[in-house]
């Protein structure tokens, strides 16, 4: 293995990732990760070059400070870009820390680069925070694909890992070091840091594209007005929760907005849709978390209540119609004075399908509305 055609390949890879991606970012400006992510490129093959300097008559300040400046800024900007699938809130508080924190590292740089065994531990130790950082951020992302989001955490984790060996071969012999401010045993580490980070730069790409995948997969499984399951959807999530909890009780409740016909032909469909979307945001509020709830028709919604009894269903069945009665009396400035119908039904998923739930709970609906409507009625499931 003939190190420096390694260490070229690996920077034309590098350099070559980052062009593709920036192109990526110019036919996708709104996913500024591409953008980072080609600048995170480029750092790195530029910090690297200056590297290479250190053997010739060049000021220190190049060689040393800024190529370090530059390595060090590759993974920050990996870490900048992986925000935008993570979790983590990034408010205007952490953003100052973050820069206080990169300026504190890029000072302590500058006051040590004469002093190339400070320097070298100095950036080894910021680098492997700063992917220690990263695979947290993953830790927290938004994208569930658990084989690649372990492997990139992975090699996070082992660069991490790589730096911190760096810097104790450094530290170990201090009295030893080349004029990279490196042990002649730490070739391997850098070695492995250089293939990392091109591996990095092969992975990374992929976030975005797990993350258009599942925004596809979102849009095809969601309602467009009200953002709730769409029908598919709800009785797929059904399905699946009659497979995993057969034993665990839930109420199946159906729910109508009343005289929703005089609405539209009265305020217009504008004022109808916006009634629609506003129920919606009601029941999500109101309804648990782990509850799962679907529009599965124009003005009619559905509802799984799990783990709960009928009387304690039936209360919230009634606080669901005071709410909507009392919260959109106006759409629009449109006096509209909505108000809902519901019928419920109580089942143990191992004794009855979804599908006999739905009749039941549909029955139940319709006994509501003759019943005057804006009202709750408790079916029952019929038993031959």
């Amino acid at each position: 293995m003939h190190l420096p055609t390694v260490v070229m390949v690996a920077l034309v890879i590098n350099l070559l990732v980052g062009v593709y991606l920036y192109l990526l970012y110019r036919r996708k400006p709104k996913d500024r990760c591409f953008k980072l992510w080609s600048y995170s490129c480029w750092w790195f093959v530029s910090g690297a070059s200056l590297v290479v300097l250190r053997a010739y008559p060049v000021p220190d300040l190049l060689s040393y400070f800024i190529a370090d400046v530059l390595l060090l800024l590759a993974p920050v900007y990996v870490l900048a870009g992986l925000v935008q699938f993570s979790r983590f809130r990034y408010t205007r508080r952490r953003r100052q820390c973050a820069v206080g924190a990169l300026v504190v590292a890029i000072v302590a740089l500058f006051l040590c680069y004469q002093q190339p065994g400070a320097l070298s531990v100095a950036v080894s130790l910021a680098i492997a925070l700063t992917f220690c950082l990263c695979a947290y951020l993953l830790f927290k992302s938004i994208i569930i694909e658990p084989i690649f989001t372990r492997t990139l955490q992975t090699v996070f984790v082992l660069h991490a890992a790589v730096m911190l060996i760096q810097a104790a071969l450094v530290i170990d012999n201090w009295q030893h070091l080349n004029l990279h401010g490196l042990p002649e045993i730490s070739v391997y580490t850098l070695l492995s840091h250089i293939m990392l980070t091109t591996v990095t730069a092969l992975l990374l790409p992929w976030l975005s594209f797990l993350k258009l995948e599942r925004q596809l997969t979102f849009k095809s499984q969601r309602d467009g007005l009200t953002r709730l399951a769409n029908r598919e959807h709800f009785f797929n999530q059904l399905e699946r929760y009659w497979q995993q909890h057969p034993s665990v009780p839930a109420v199946f409740m159906m729910i109508d907005i009343d005289f929703f016909k005089t609405v539209n032909d009265t305020f217009g469909h504008a004022v109808g849709d916006r009634a629609i979307a506003s129920v919606a945001r009601l029941l999500s509020k109101q309804l648990r978390s782990n509850d799962i709830i679907g529009r599965i028709g124009g003005e009619e919604y559905a509802a799984l209540l799990i783990d709960i009894d009928e009387s304690t269903a039936t209360v919230i069945g009634q606080r669901l119609c005071q709410q909507v009665a009392a919260q959109l009396q106006f759409i629009e400035e449109k006096k509209v004075e909505l108000t809902i119908s519901i019928g419920l039904v109580q089942i143990i998923p191992a004794q009855h399908g979804h599908k006999i739930a739905f009749k039941a709970a549909d029955e139940a609906l319709y006994a509501s509305k003759q019943a005057g409507r804006n009202t709750v009625t408790l079916g029952k499931i019929n038993t031959v």
